[in-house]
């Protein structure tokens, strides 16, 4: 078709510009209508040290778009009349003996992540373990009330497929979705032997702090799970496939009605505008259908226009926002179908420039901890001593901040009820601005200080973070890729463990062990262990 080979060389020129602003060694992306392919761009590697391109065959593990694969097993099993979505889990998986405070727990909340389990630090890599461990974390509220992304409400989906059909989850994928869709490349295991044949995960070699671009690349951990919360190795011809079956709704999976069950809108996700149904997030009344992944090196977007029947699937051997690349193939390749001027490629955001900068500007704290920030032609600069630093807006207030000695926090700007600029934080530094008063923080017990310092575990999503004593308060500071929520406070709790987050409904619990010194050398987080090490 006259149009659709330029709009993908376009594509392809909008994501070369894009892959150097990313964590990531390569990528491939593909769009897709009702019935075929329509076009492939690959960029970049999928083994940096040995020179090997990323080609359209190149597997990536998907991370939680295997999420919408597991809620259609799910659905088969509804029309099979084995599984009720509304049967307390407890019934179904007895062993699992999950408290439910608040009442029962069923399968419609597990799939609309509003039971209000943990998201689940994946300590273990096995959903059963993960199960149990969830024996002793009570939700944080009542199922139905409210979004909480949990993988490890999706580790115990998958439990629930294998007890009710005697399977193991990752033969039920393979049979039920994979193989019938002739996506033959892809495995519904992450395994040893799946190492031979997909692309090298990639991270920053800084586990413990934001990262920044500058960051150079290291090689991600590797684990082995069949989980069905995110456990699938696929490439974008397959994942195309996956993406065509969702587009003719349900077609060889599911009934139509099962279909309009699966995307039908459960919960406010407060999330990019959109609701979650099972397994899928739903916008724009239904008309976008979409959802994201991510694993130790890896990330995955999938993009569906139900109206226009496109679809886009972009995999990633690294970090990085997908969304703009995604969304600029769907309007170059819908405008070249429909005859249209194609969109122009353009330049990435320069990250340095903020808007309304001098807004910013100011001298906040003092003494040896004091920084000035200001305004100049359109970026931050921060001066700190003899060190002065580009600032680089991650999100609204928020702020990288690029320099070896300062890049271990954000520097996070609060303003007040008039929306002026009138203090930052950064790490345990409180910085108010120059002439800004505000209340004497409260005094906190001695014992506190003992929990303050550096942690590290076998966390999946963190395998470090931070507790922090900050205007009279303890945080708990991460980098956290999973969740995205860098600060949260600790709220003291009458057992002497904290809530992790201010809100009341967060499940979350983490508490200090094994004094010696002075100081705590394990913090208990969610029922895994992290302990004390000798960084900073």
């Amino acid at each position: 078709m006259p149009g659709l080979a330029e709009a993908f060389e376009r594509v392809g020129s909008f994501l070369e510009r894009r892959l150097p602003f990313m964590h990531a060694a390569g990528a491939a992306l593909a769009v897709t209508d009702r019935d075929e392919i329509l076009g492939v761009v690959v960029r970049g590697f999928a083994d940096a040290a040995r020179g090997a391109p990323v080609r359209p065959e190149t597997r990536f593990q998907i991370g939680s778009i295997s999420k919408s694969f597991a809620a259609i097993v799910a659905m088969q099993e509804v029309e099979a009349g084995r599984l009720d979505l509304h049967a307390p889990v407890t019934e179904i998986v007895p062993w699992a003996k999950l408290p439910q405070p608040f009442g029962p727990i069923t399968m419609h909340h597990l799939l609309s992540h509003t039971s209000g389990l943990a998201i689940g630090v994946e300590e273990v890599y096995e959903a059963p373990s993960a199960v149990w461990n969830l024996r002793g974390l009570p939700p944080g509220f009542a199922p139905g009330e409210r979004f909480l992304y949990s993988n490890d409400a999706y580790k115990l989906v998958g439990v629930v497929l294998e007890t009710v059909t005697g399977r193991p989850v990752h033969e039920l994928l393979a049979d039920r979705i994979l193989r019938p869709l002739g996506m033959h490349h892809s495995t519904a295991a992450i395994t040893n032997e799946v190492r031979l044949d997909q692309s090298v995960g990639y991270q920053t070699v800084f586990d413990d702090r934001p990262p920044h671009r500058e960051h150079p690349l290291v090689e991600a951990p590797w684990i082995v799970c069949n989980t069905a919360d995110g456990s699938i190795v696929s490439d974008v011809v397959d994942m195309s496939a996956y993406a065509r079956m969702l587009l003719n709704r349900g077609a060889e999976t599911i009934t139509s009605e099962s279909f309009e069950l699966l995307t039908c809108p459960v919960v406010d996700a407060e999330w990019e505008s959109s609701w979650y149904a099972y397994g899928l997030f739903v916008a724009d009344d239904g008309r976008r259908v979409w959802h994201s992944g991510g694993m130790l090196g890896f990330t995955a977007l999938m993009e569906l226009q139900m109206a226009n029947g496109l679809g886009c699937v972009m995999l990633v051997n690294g970090d990085g926002d997908r969304r703009p690349v995604v969304e600029y193939a769907l309007a170059a390749v819908g405008a070249a179908l429909r005859g249209e001027e194609l969109p122009e490629v353009t330049d990435p955001p320069d990250p340095s420039l903020t808007p309304n900068a001098p807004a910013y500007e100011g001298t906040f704290g003092s003494g040896d901890r004091q920084i000035v920030v200001e305004a100049r032609d359109g970026r931050l600069v921060l001066r700190k001593g003899a060190i002065e630093v580009t600032l680089e807006r991650l999100d609204g207030d928020d702020f990288l901040v690029p320099n070896p000695t300062l890049d271990r926090f954000l520097l996070r700007f609060g303003r007040d009820e008039g929306g002026s600029v009138v203090e930052a934080t950064h790490g345990a530094d409180w910085l108010p601005k120059e002439g800004h008063v505000a209340p004497e923080p409260p005094a906190v017990p001695d014992v506190w200080r003992a929990f303050v310092g550096h942690y590290r575990g076998r966390g999946l999503w963190e395998p470090s973070f931070r507790v922090v004593l900050r205007r009279g308060a303890l945080w708990k500071i991460s980098p956290n890729a999973e969740t995205g929520e860098h600060e949260l406070q600790l709220m003291p709790l009458d057992d002497g463990s904290f809530r992790v987050g201010a809100e009341e409904w967060r499940p979350d619990r983490i508490r200090f062990e094994d004094p010696a010194d002075g100081r705590t050398l394990r913090a208990v987080y969610d029922g895994a262990s992290w302990y004390r090490t000798f960084e900073n």
